[in-house]
């Protein structure tokens, strides 16, 4: 190996040190915060499923809940105000990906660049050139610090149609962020839940699922334990100060079908829980009970209008037209929502553009030959699947071929045999029934003879 391949393998094989760190636990146990009343939603576990406490530069941003078979979250859990770190946060490329997942003995330090396939999990190249948006479960734009960058995991993403990522964003993420800052003014915390369900029967790459529908349920409610809550001590930066106030508890949810033509609903956490057939979203909040939940209900859908009524509509359309940051350029446009607010920032800031290998010049040089050397694989196992299946019709065709006079030969001859062994069998069988034929008659003479004899006798006597 010369020294410029091995500086180039040392380069590639150097361990991020700023990596995203995802623990695969047994339980929620370990970031319990990010749940209301510390108890993660219920009926939701199940095979196949693995539990992750998303950890970034020592601290944990989220909980997410991970299905296995179809490669895709079933929802992620966090809060707001809970952005932590002192940097500007970014979207990394490669994002990351969570090496647990595949060996449970492998370190609990997300990685990027490590996997070009997993069994478990998707990976960067399954969304290249897809047609589907890597969609946030956990949105990007909720943070503005390194928090933000801890959601560029692929265990927090699945995969969406760019037009129906883009009104989800202008109808439930920005519209839940705004209810998440009211909630943040009125002296509360905002516990979110957002998830996918409903697979649509398509998949990216043969290997990733593609959800039918997402949702998000919110509870805006007082931290059950406030003197042991790290989100209380988060470093949030400037918020509106149009924001209104509501000095209440109060729950609300969203859904939405994914496709481009849909529109987000307005639902409550009940009725939500009620669709996806599962128990308590949350342990208990305010407009999750029968009693009050209509009350609740209403109480948000006038906060929303006030919302809308202030909102800025040509300010939303120039942030959703934001470019594409350029080390996302091999994905599809638009993907990552790169047009979420426009204070949050879209490129890497300062020192964290150099950091990590995916970031490296040298990584980002190699990219496009990594994406060649896949392209030239991938046709030339195509090339050899249609020769394979050239050939087998062939075969098919000639045995087909061979077989039709074979089998008439065959059966041919069996016909022949039968009727020899017929003839030979009924021939063999005359002599031995003309010889019973011939004893029947002389048997049936010499009867006759003795009878006439004894008839002959009696009418002597008579006479």
């Amino acid at each position: 190996m010369g020294a410029w391949s091995l500086l180039l393998f040392l380069l590639l094989a150097a361990p991020d040190p700023g990596a995203v760190q995802g623990k695969v636990v047994p339980d929620f146990d370990e970031c319990s915060w990010f749940f209301q009343g510390k108890i993660p939603p219920q009926d939701f576990d199940a095979q196949n499923w693995v539990k992750i406490c998303q950890q970034y530069k020592n601290h944990y941003h989220y909980g997410t809940l991970y299905r296995t078979d179809l490669r895709i979250p079933v929802y992620s859990a966090y809060r707001y105000p809970c952005s932590m770190g002192v940097s500007e946060g970014y979207r990394p490329s490669p994002w990351f990906h969570e090496p647990q997942i595949d060996d449970p003995n492998a370190s609990d330090e997300m990685e990027s660049c490590g996997e070009s396939l997993s069994e478990l999990q998707a990976v960067d190249s399954d969304y290249w050139g897809s047609g589907y948006d890597r969609g946030h479960l956990y949105p990007f734009a909720l943070n503005h610090k390194v928090s933000a960058t801890g959601t560029c995991t692929l265990t927090n993403v699945v995969p969406k149609n760019h037009g129906a990522n883009v009104k989800w964003y202008n109808e439930a993420e920005s519209v839940a962020r705004k209810l998440a800052q009211i909630c943040h003014k009125s002296g509360r915390s905002m516990y979110l839940v957002t998830g996918a369900a409903n697979s649509s029967g398509k998949t990216v790459n043969n290997r990733v699922s593609v959800p039918g529908l997402v949702w998000t349920a919110l509870c805006c409610t007082f931290p059950q334990d406030q003197n042991n809550d790290p989100c209380l001590n988060a470093n949030m930066g400037s918020e509106e100060e149009d924001v209104p106030t509501h000095d209440k508890d109060f729950s609300f949810a969203f859904m939405k079908q994914m496709e481009s033509e849909a529109k987000a609903e307005h639902l409550t956490v009940r009725e939500v829980q009620g669709r996806l057939g599962v128990g308590k979203i949350f342990d208990s909040c305010r407009g999750t009970n029968a009693e009050d939940e209509a009350e609740t209900f209403k109480e948000v859908e006038e906060l929303l209008e006030n919302i809308v009524t202030t909102t800025d509509d040509r300010e939303i359309e120039e942030d959703n037209s934001a470019p594409m940051p350029a080390e996302d350029s091999q994905t599809v446009d638009g993907d990552d929502l790169a047009m979420e607010q426009s204070d949050t920032p879209l490129d890497p800031a300062g020192d964290e553009a150099d950091e990590g290998v995916c970031q490296s010049t040298t990584a980002k040089a190699l990219a496009p030959i990594g994406m060649m050397i896949n392209l030239v694989a991938n046709s030339v196992s195509a090339f050899v699947r249609v020769i394979a299946a050239v050939l087998n019709i062939v075969r098919v065709l000639a045995v087909t071929i061979l077989r039709v006079p074979a089998r008439i030969i065959h059966d041919s001859a069996s016909c022949l045999i039968i009727m020899v062994k017929y003839l030979i069998g009924t021939v063999a069988a005359v002599p031995q029934d003309l010889l019973s034929v011939v004893v029947s008659i002389i048997s049936d003479t010499a009867g006759a003879i003795s009878w006439s004899a004894r008839l002959i006798k009696y009418l002597v006597k008579i006479l």
